[in-house]
């Protein structure tokens, strides 16, 4: 994964040694991280459901509760969830 931040965005700072001990980044490098992150955890996540789901036998298998037993008994064959 490529993130569009400057290098001069980034600032590092070292110990007496030379060492790298901290990180400064602007805000907005900030949030593209985050995102680019965030991004990444829900690709994993669905990636994690895929392979579950492949290897099991049927939807059953995995736990899953049907529709319209989590809206207690409401009736969605209509489609609408009002």
């Amino acid at each position: 994964m490529i993130l569009p931040v400057s290098s001069d965005k980034i600032r590092y700072f070292v110990d007496e040694q030379g060492r790298p001990t901290d990180v400064l980044i602007d805000y907005e490098t900030w949030r593209t991280m985050l995102d680019a992150l965030e991004q990444f955890e829900d690709w994993a996540i669905a990636q994690a459901y895929i392979e579950r789901r492949q290897s099991a036998p049927s939807p059953d298998a995995l736990g899953l509760v049907r529709l319209p037993e989590t809206l207690d008994g409401e009736d969605v064959e209509d489609g609408g969830l009002d």
